[in-house]
């Protein structure tokens, strides 16, 4: 019976070794993208409201874990960032969302305004446990809708201004805090 016992719970404690959970979603440890191997740099949870009622919980992966928001945004490579709802969110709150992450964390959005729309037009309704993935390189930004719908908006700038909305100004400190690993 020790045996059979043990044997259990060596292999519970196996499927979770490769991998980081954080309210009820759990996340792998690594990921392979566009033949990058990413690590997971950190968990976060999006809070919104003056209730802190919880959104989603976001991964965040890159070549080489760091804690300074600075060095992740200025590093070439591949960067990517796994967003799992833990509710159910409109599509137009979602929107409003990323203009007002823009408005905060970036200055001048005309440049860059006419791709900000074709992300929103991308927004839908998400339903608990759906996903939006967000893969970021140095040419462009690949968004992949809770398994539905895709999108690959071009330019590094945009891509650089999509990803800071995460550490620039945002609203959110423990999401930030939680994607940088701190």
């Amino acid at each position: 019976m020790n045996k059979v016992l043990l044997l259990v719970s060596s292999i519970l404690l196996s499927l979770n070794i490769n991998a980081a959970t954080l309210d009820k979603v759990t996340m792998p440890d690594s990921v392979n993208v566009k033949g990058k191997d990413l690590v997971l740099n950190g968990l976060g949870t999006r809070k919104a409201t003056w209730l802190r009622v919880k959104v989603y919980v976001g991964g965040l992966y890159l070549e080489k874990k760091s804690k300074d928001p600075q060095t992740i945004l200025n590093s070439n490579g591949v960067k990517y960032i796994r967003m799992h709802f833990v509710r159910d969110v409109k599509g137009e709150k979602l929107i409003n969302g990323w203009n007002e992450a823009f408005a905060s964390a970036v200055k001048d959005r005309s440049k860059i305004q006419k791709r900000i729309d074709e992300l929103n037009a991308l927004m839908g309704d998400v339903k608990k446990n759906q996903e939006i993935v967000l893969t970021f390189t140095d040419k462009d930004v690949h968004i992949e809708f809770a398994n539905s719908k895709s999108g690959t908006i071009k330019g590094g700038d945009f891509s650089k201004a999509l990803l800071s909305v995460w550490f620039i100004n945002a609203k959110d400190e423990g999401l930030r805090d939680g994607l940088l690993g701190l």
